[in-house]
């Protein structure tokens, strides 16, 4: 059961929060007709703070509002009897036609609309005896008490004053800035966990649109696909909170995404691939032609000559996803079969414990100083924090027995393995320093090594000699 008296402490707007608390405390005391008008004047201070707040911010329909009841706060106090009374009818057209403001200002939604108009007819005839017939009181149980102040709690009071159409202004810009950096915790507490849900799924969907369909907007100050990557980021960080509403979201834009371009779709899989609420929407027919896709950037990254595309190479890193391994069983072959140098291009898109069984295969087809220098620093390197003492042992074997894997910076190249596989603690050095005892005859190079490694270097010999 919702927590009511915690609820009453989130109200947004503090000069509104007594009203809140009175209104729960009148509850909880069991003056039933109390707290329904004390939550019908919470609802009404609550608007008028927040349309002041938007009129600041330059709102049409916040402005009226607001010189309305500024109009009606000058003539309460006035001295002129007349145009106090006057005062008190402005006053009263404005909280009548509150929910309607509300509305209008996209505080709340249509459906939270029918909550609050029963509120408002509730509070008439608990505050105004005259509507019932003679001798009969308005007696409303405290369920209903409880209901309307959940209502208003949940519609209106504890968000702040961001209107639908700003909200998803202000999300646009703030991911669309050349500054922008993800920040989860930051992005959830401001377009989602204080957003009410009909707000709440129209950024999503905002998002979704922008990641799947990579939409050139002229009004974006960044690339279109740096932006949908951007987007893409933001759904994983909405669907940690709801996936269900991402999940929605994104099925509204797959019939597009299926009639799109060939390089949007590529880009989509590529950039989404990896979330789930993406494949829980993505129809048959679209799946198949993902699938097809994939066969070919596969037959296109096995020819020496003809390199991948970033996009392509973040499809075929989907490989490190069980489930699409599952879903997509050409994708390992499409993998397997790459070139020695794109292997190690989408290896770098993301390394991931998978990939270790392949390293020393990988290292054995090096067949240049080049080559090696590149495998190393894009696929051994990035790879090496998830390596065990198994497949530590078969990577070091497949590097020591080829000769090209030998390059000018296999120095650095091996302090930089050596160390990103710290976390096998005393196993480390009881993998490593065999290989190393290795390098004896190659004097300069051997103690290069041990000092790089920290370990003790002995005495040079005098036929000191390196390896090239």
């Amino acid at each position: 059961m919702i927590n009511l008296e915690e609820l009453v402490t989130r109200v947004h707007t503090p000069e509104v929060r007594q009203f809140a608390h009175d209104a729960y405390r009148a509850y909880a005391s069991g003056i039933h007709r109390a707290a329904i008008v004390l939550t019908w004047t919470a609802v009404c201070a609550d608007v008028m703070a927040k349309a002041r707040v938007l009129a600041d911010d330059g709102e049409p329909e916040a402005t009226e509002v607001t010189k309305k009841v500024e109009e009606a706060q000058r003539l309460a106090a006035s001295t002129d009897s007349k145009e106090r009374r006057s005062s008190v009818e402005l006053m009263g057209a404005v909280e009548r036609g509150m929910v309607d403001t509300a509305l209008k200002l996209e505080l709340i939604d249509f459906s939270q609309r029918i909550q609050l108009d029963r509120l408002q007819e509730d509070r008439n005839q608990s505050a105004h005896p005259s509507l019932r017939p003679l001798g009969e009181q308005y007696e409303p149980t405290s369920d209903y008490a409880r209901a309307h102040l959940v209502a208003a709690l949940d519609a209106l009071l504890i968000h702040p004053p961001s209107q639908g159409r700003k909200l998803i202004l202000s999300f646009g810009t703030h991911v669309a800035d050349p500054a922008f950096v993800l920040h989860r915790g930051h992005l959830a507490h401001t377009y989602f966990d204080r957003v009410r849900p009909s707000a709440r799924l129209r950024v999503v969907e905002f998002a979704a649109k922008f990641a799947a369909l990579q939409v050139e907007d002229p009004a974006v100050p960044v690339p279109a696909g740096l932006f949908a990557d951007r987007m893409a980021d933001c759904l994983r960080c909405f669907a940690d909170q709801d996936v269900t509403v991402v999940e929605k979201a994104l099925a509204k834009q797959m019939d597009r995404l299926a009639a799109a371009q060939p390089g949007v779709q590529l880009a989509a899989l590529a950039r989404l691939g990896d979330l789930p609420a993406f494949w829980k929407v993505v129809p048959e027919t679209l799946r198949g032609l993902f699938e097809a896709r994939i066969v070919k950037i596969g037959e296109k990254g096995s020819s020496l000559a003809d390199f991948l595309t970033p996009d392509e190479d973040k499809v075929l890193a989907l490989v490190t996803y069980p489930e699409l391994r599952k879903t997509f069983p050409r994708l390992e072959k499409a993998f397997a079969g790459l070139g020695v140098h794109t292997r190690a291009t989408v290896i770098n898109q993301r390394p991931d414990p998978y990939y270790t069984s392949h390293l020393p295969g990988l290292v054995s087809d090096v067949g240049s100083f080049d080559l090696g220098d590149f495998v190393m620093t894009c696929a051994v390197i990035p790879c090496a924090p998830f390596l065990d003492r198994e497949s530590l042992q078969a990577l070091l074997r497949a590097w020591w027995d080829n000769s090209q894997c030998w390059g000018r910076r296999v120095n650095g190249e091996l302090e930089e393995t050596y160390e990103a596989t710290a976390h096998l603690g005393p196993d480390r050095d009881a993998v490593w320093k065999p290989f190393v005892e290795e390098l004896k005859e190659f004097d300069v190079l051997y103690r290069d090594v041990l000092r790089r490694f920290k370990w003790p270097v002995p005495e040079p010999t005098p036929a000191a000699s390196g390896r090239e």
